[in-house]
């Protein structure tokens, strides 16, 4: 990510959710390969839980920036070792675990790598259907599309 106003408002954001007593900060990637989204499998803790769709994320280390933070989730858990960060869509906080979610769209030269690790669940979906998977990101995704050209 190049864009120095957009890094100084996500170091904004940060510190505001320091503020607000969030210290547990998650980074997430939206990857889009021909109008259809990346979904992978959230990882539960609890083996009797229904597992559930997400974007592909992570948590952020102490010391890491969230977007340091978001190239070594989508390095070390799901391939992508040249994954670009083109903006910042902005924020989801979970209701339930106090978690702020750092959401940014995400390019990639082979989204398609994923597949290859074939033991990591993941589909590509359509936007509408993003909609209904993953609370709170309809606001982002408008955000989003507002501002993109085209």
């Amino acid at each position: 990510m190049t864009d120095l106003s957009m890094l100084h408002q996500v170091d904004e954001l940060v510190t505001r959710s320091h503020s607000d007593g969030l210290t547990d900060l998650t980074a997430a990637a939206r990857i889009e390969q021909h109008g259809r989204f990346l979904l992978v499998h959230a990882d539960l803790p609890d083996p009797d839980t229904p597992r559930t769709w997400r974007l592909p994320s992570g948590p952020v280390l102490p010391g890491e920036t969230v977007p340091d933070g978001l190239h070594r989730i989508l390095a070390q858990s799901f391939g992508y070792s040249d994954a670009e960060i083109t903006g910042f869509l902005g924020i989801i906080d979970a209701d339930d675990s106090g978690t702020r979610t750092f959401v940014f769209p995400v390019s990639t030269g082979q989204p398609d790598s994923i597949c290859r690790s074939g033991h990591l669940p993941h589909r590509w979906i359509d936007n509408i259907t993003v909609s209904d998977l993953i609370p709170g990101i309809n606001p982002l995704l408008h955000t989003y599309y507002a501002a993109t050209p085209g």
